[in-house]
């Protein structure tokens, strides 16, 4: 697979104008646009093989892009074929329209709810466990979580929902439930926001969406006989802080066990550093193919840019 900064210079913009707005207004965005049919392939192709080498992998697998390497708490074997998808140039083109021109990328996972067991994900904000923080003078962090199909996504077999909008005033309260077969241990305080007005997700391979830390999403789960699986990546705006002292995230995923946020890996994929807090080192240990890789990009995407 080629993935040329060049791509992002095509006719058709990878966000447009338009898409930019309904971003800014509602909190997340369907693009019409996504990853170019041969990328689409191999992203698809190398997500299988990680589904085949990865045991219990069903509903949720965090930091798919780290290889499981020692001294990694997070990865998946197979994860170096997917770091390179989330430096690819288009999403980090995507992700710079709608954060800014200094991006880092600081998480993912895969959601492969499977046919008939596929849990429920209830309704939530991302910024409930707040590793990304707003940097100085501004009240709300700038953020996207790129959501890419490696299935086709529809009602039928759960797609994620947007409630438009619902971020509009920042956190809402959520409520723990630790009895809950649901993906998560917490789900948002429904009388804050309207679940009538939820807007479906229905992408097919390669499409994505993109949403930021305070919209409320979710999803039903997946009762249909197809696989629903999406391959995220989370990216943020560089004054803003990645903030390791916040630890463990609230139990989630296979086993509900909480996700290491303090010793996460992070990248600088487009601009520069903007916030002296932010740590590239840490969590970087028998990673540095990765390193080589993300700064190969990030200086083939600036050059691109100047």
């Amino acid at each position: 697979m080629t993935m040329q900064a060049e791509r992002t210079r095509d006719a058709a913009p990878v966000v447009t104008d338009a898409e930019v707005q309904l971003f800014l207004r509602d909190g997340f965005v369907l693009p019409e646009r996504g990853l170019p049919p041969e990328d689409t392939a191999a992203m698809v192709a190398a997500c299988e093989e990680v589904f085949c080498t990865n045991a219990n992998w069903q509903n949720l697998l965090r930091m798919p892009h780290i290889p499981k390497r020692p001294d990694q708490d997070e990865g998946v074997q197979g994860g170096e074929h997917l770091f390179k998808f989330a430096i690819h140039p288009m999403i980090i083109e995507a992700a710079r329209r709608l954060v800014g021109d200094n991006i880092i990328m600081w998480g993912g996972e895969i959601f492969a709810k499977p046919p008939g067991v596929g849990k429920a994900t209830p309704w939530h904000q991302d910024c409930y466990n707040p590793a990304v923080k707003p940097g100085p003078g501004r009240a709300r962090a700038r953020s996207a979580m790129i959501w890419i199909a490696i299935d086709n996504c529809d009602e039928e077999n759960g797609c994620l929902r947007f409630i438009p909008g619902s971020g509009g005033n920042g956190l809402v309260e959520h409520i723990r439930d630790d009895k809950s077969d649901a993906l998560l241990s917490f789900e948002a305080d429904t009388h804050d926001f309207d679940v009538n007005s939820s807007v479906p997700a229905i992408r097919r391979p390669g499409q994505y969406s993109a949403h930021d830390l305070y919209c409320v999403h979710g999803a039903q789960p997946n009762n249909s006989s197809r696989r629903r699986a999406g391959l995220t990546f989370h990216y943020m705006n560089s004054e803003d802080a990645y903030d390791r002292s916040f630890g463990d995230a609230v139990a989630s995923g296979q086993g509900r066990k909480p996700a290491p946020l303090a010793s996460r890996p992070i990248w600088l994929v487009l601009g520069e550093n903007k916030n002296p807090i932010n740590d590239f080192r840490r969590g970087h240990q028998n990673l540095e193919d990765l390193d080589e890789q993300a700064d190969a990009m990030l200086q083939q995407l600036n050059k691109q840019r100047s």
